[in-house]
């Protein structure tokens, strides 16, 4: 690691320009950290003080883990099952027609025949997808003269109740299916999701910063990595105070904030011999490939979603997509860069990224707080780290 090190405090010292400041991690299956790493500074202005190790992350899409194991908890409780139709549960979802586009400006609305299951929205194939990030949605809003963006407020039902991009187990599109499944574990338990997480979750692998709602943790708030933002010219400028406002509700896509540290133990927990939070059957499960057919074609299609897991990489990339995030098939180890097979990963807005290796035992993390997401600079650090890890670290 000692390659990685020099070029982690040349890119983390104040002017360097590639991250004003990141935490590093990997933990093996006990919890114990094997390595952790923080370096450079909390943001980019001129007051800027050292990052530590217990600054909280605004960790965006790392929540869709954190989700998926609830829904998959809900399973083995008998709530739901994978497969059976959520119509009842997710009426709002359920309801939503297929757009169709047209040439060159037009589209039709048809009705869905096919029913959505979790194992649709745990693997991205049911079809829903973020507005802002789909040609035909954005297509939509503008034909009823609204502008897509992202609904951050954490009403699923209401945000979030628009047409679906292909009928369900037909494709695959990163977007709004956790945020669903999401409110499927609040309805199923009756609960807010923030309030059934941290039960079922945060309690019991002693996890204390998770949070949809900062300002109900002070001590989490003031610790808060602050925002830079990359300017045209390859700059850091210092960044918004928040992404996103503070949401209202809980939305099980996004919104989360938490540390490395709590953070870990998650990805720690679905190394265990004997997980805490799930039966070590459903996380055989949740490691499963998940996607055939014309879904799995739709992943290639849009590896724009994925590449940044991989070094970059996607030509020859053998990859599908498990019940908690994408999926390695095979080895890469190209170009510099070696990820193993059966690697599940993925990503956050502000440049934070995960693996977790089941056979090598191990997980990672790498937190930084830039936007916009996909920054150049950020992944090519988390690519130098990653590939330390999985050529240093190994069972």
């Amino acid at each position: 690691m000692e390659e990685f090190e020099a070029i982690f405090d040349k890119a983390t010292k104040r002017g360097a320009n590639i991250v004003p400041g990141a935490t590093v991690a990997v933990v093996d299956k006990n919890g114990t950290f094997v390595y952790k790493n923080v370096s450079g500074s909390n943001g980019v202005g001129n007051d800027a003080k050292p990052l530590e190790f217990d600054q909280t992350y605004f960790i965006a899409s790392f929540t869709k883990l954190v989700t998926s194991v609830a829904a998959m908890q809900a399973v083995e409780r008998g709530l739901i099952a994978l497969d059976e139709p959520l119509d009842e549960h997710l009426p709002e979802l359920a309801l939503q027609p297929i757009i169709r586009p047209k040439e060159p400006t037009t589209f039709d609305l048809i009705p869905a025949v096919k029913a959505i299951t979790l194992r649709h929205l745990l693997s991205h194939s049911s079809g829903a997808a973020y507005d802002v990030l789909n040609e035909e949605l954005i297509l939509w809003r503008q034909s009823r003269g609204e502008t897509p963006s992202f609904s951050m407020n954490g009403n699923v039902a209401k945000g979030y109740a628009y047409p679906r991009c292909f009928e369900a187990g037909e494709g695959w599109r990163y977007g709004t299916s956790i945020d669903w499944a999401g409110l499927l574990v609040a309805r199923l338990n009756k609960t807010s999701l923030e309030d059934y997480i941290q039960t079922n979750i945060a309690k019991p692998l002693g996890i204390e910063s998770f949070t949809w709602h900062p300002s109900r943790k002070p001590n989490v708030a003031e610790k808060l990595m602050a925002i830079s933002a990359r300017a045209e010219d390859g700059s850091l400028a210092p960044g918004p105070d928040r992404i996103f406002p503070e949401p209202d509700y809980e939305a099980g896509g996004a919104g989360l904030y938490s540390n490395v540290h709590d953070y870990t133990r998650v990805l720690a927990d679905l190394l265990r011999d004997n997980p805490v939070t799930l039966k070590k059957s459903t996380v055989d499960q949740i490691f499963s490939t998940q996607l055939q057919g014309k879904a799995l074609e739709g992943l290639y299609a849009r590896d724009i979603s994925w590449k940044n897991l991989v070094g970059g990489l996607s030509d020859g990339i053998a990859a599908n997509h498990g019940l908690g995030g994408f999926l390695l098939q095979e080895d890469v180890d190209r170009d510099g860069f070696f990820k193993p097979k059966g690697t599940m990963s993925w990503s956050g807005m502000p440049n934070l990224f995960w693996s977790i290796n089941r056979e090598r035992g191990l997980a990672l993390m790498f937190a930084t707080q830039i936007v916009p997401w996909n920054d150049e600079h950020a992944e090519k650090l988390f690519w130098t780290f990653e590939n330390a890890v999985w050529r240093n670290f190994s069972k």
